[in-house]
């Protein structure tokens, strides 16, 4: 399903209609200079840069080229969080024999001095990855980042999971936040991998159902929905309850460069890793078995959404789960999803198809293969006149053999 033009506007605005200044510029990429050829143009996503010479990537809607297109691409498949585009980086290749790519923006006003902001942006796994990894931040410093090689960036402290989180999700949007504490003059951000290989927690991942193309050796991520905001004015700066993403956590780090008001260095490390780091301990997960539901419950169930929102809620999660457990235990048959919005969020282009998308691509991750799940449009076709979030669903139907 096609992602259209979600207007920009979204990303400033919070689901309580509070107004948020967003100190990133073009946050959802989708402002482009001019058609893109190749990959490697994240230039043209004014005013992003690659600080190395190895250049992160740019996938748009609009173009011919099907190696950089949106949602399908030489990575494989994945719809926009927000708006027509997004941006992929390189973040872990297997010996390092891909460098490295990098994201940096300038931000539109400096950072004050003690003032607190909520940092965030959102990754997701490429389809085509053999590998996933912890390590993804976003660091903030007051010079911009240049390097005329492609080694491994290494900032003295950056924002990153808590919890060390390996990201592996390849059908939805993982937010990385954290709540940072401005030493002032803050004015460019970096997203990357800033650890050496032999700090990484490596995960291998399989190929998802429905691909033919060979993985690559590589853990590469598509890149969406970044923000620097004023604690102040936003409304939340916690992962853990981010709809579909409870395994995320709050973050709120005591960076080591806090201690010393004059640390703002920025270094760089030889690909090797020759740099003194300290290796982490990773939590151990647990694991929550979803037992299936009858056909009475899956037939007819309605999984619903947040307004002009395409992210999993928890309770959409587990509903995907009974699915997921039903059509294992009952082999021969299949499911329909239809999707659907309501009226006031009809600015929004192609929104049940959207949502669909989610729904389905998070189904056919735990196994299911793709010809056992039917996709139907279903546009507005309200059922609640009063609670409008009843409209914004998807319905699932069962297919008998």
């Amino acid at each position: 399903m096609m992602k259209k033009t979600i207007p920009i506007i979204l990303s400033l605005i919070s689901v309580v209609g509070y107004a948020q200044t967003n100190l990133v510029p073009n946050p959802t990429f989708n402002q482009v200079e001019k058609k893109l050829k190749e990959k490697g143009q994240i230039n043209v996503a004014t005013p992003w840069t690659s600080p190395t010479l190895a250049q992160a990537d740019l996938y748009v809607t609009k173009t011919k080229v099907v190696e950089i297109g949106v949602p399908a691409n030489e990575y494989g498949e994945e719809s926009p969080m927000l708006g027509d585009n997004y941006a992929g980086i390189l973040a872990y290749s297997y010996k390092s024999k891909v460098p490295r790519t990098y994201l940096q923006v300038k931000l539109t006003e400096p950072l004050e001095e003690g003032k607190e902001y909520c940092v965030k942006f959102h990754v997701s796994l490429a389809d085509l990855s053999k590998y996933s990894i912890n390590h993804l931040g976003i660091a903030l410093s007051n010079d911009a980042m240049t390097a005329n090689n492609s080694d491994i960036l290494k900032f003295d402290s950056y924002i990153q999971s808590k919890k060390l989180k390996v990201y592996d999700a390849q059908y939805n949007w993982d937010p990385i936040c954290g709540i940072y504490t401005a030493k002032g003059g803050e004015e460019y951000i970096t997203i990357g991998n800033f650890e050496p290989d032999e700090k990484l927690t490596l995960k291998t991942v399989k190929r998802p159902k429905g691909f033919t193309k060979p993985q690559k050796t590589d853990a590469y991520y598509y890149i969406d929905n970044v923000s620097v905001i004023s604690l102040e004015e936003a409304v939340k700066c916690d992962c853990d309850v981010t709809p579909g993403m409870e395994n995320a956590e709050t973050i709120k780090r005591d960076f080591n460069s806090d201690k010393d008001v004059n640390t703002t260095t920025v270094k760089i490390i030889n690909t090797d890793g020759t740099t003194n780091t300290q290796g982490s301990n990773i939590g151990s997960s647990t694991t929550t078995t979803t037992s299936s539901g009858t056909t009475n419950d899956i037939n007819g169930m309605i999984i619903e959404f947040s307004s002009k929102s395409v992210a999993m809620s928890k309770t959409a999660t587990t509903q995907a789960d009974k699915i997921v457990a039903y059509l294992k235990e009952n082999i021969d048959e299949k499911v329909a999803l239809t999707g659907y919005f309501d009226a006031s969020e009809a600015d929004v282009e192609k929104l049940d198809g959207k949502r669909i998308s989610t729904i389905y691509k998070y189904i056919l991750s735990k196994g299911i293969t793709k010809d056992r799940v039917e996709r139907n449009l279903g546009g507005n076709v309200p059922i609640d006149d009063k609670v409008k979030t009843k409209n914004m669903r998807v319905e699932v139907s069962l297919i008998a053999p």
